[in-house]
């Protein structure tokens, strides 16, 4: 279980929007990302909205992945 502002590496790719854009991109296995929204219960998440950091573009996308089951 993670709370907002917690960082980890992805373990799947997962496709995110480029924040001030309508342009989608994919973040591949072990970008490094942060939780910013943890959607449902906070000790039961349903999922969470990640950002990371796009290096080639100077800017920020975001992508919502699913809490893992427990």
């Amino acid at each position: 279980m993670m709370k907002e502002n917690d960082i980890f590496t992805l373990s799947k790719s997962v496709e995110a929007t480029v924040i001030g854009e309508q342009r989608t991109v994919m973040l591949a296995v072990g970008t490094v990302v942060s939780v910013v929204l943890v959607f449902g219960d906070p000790n039961a998440p349903d999922a969470y909205e990640v950002e990371a950091f796009l290096p080639e573009d100077g800017a920020y996308a975001l992508a919502t992945i699913e809490a893992p089951c427990t």
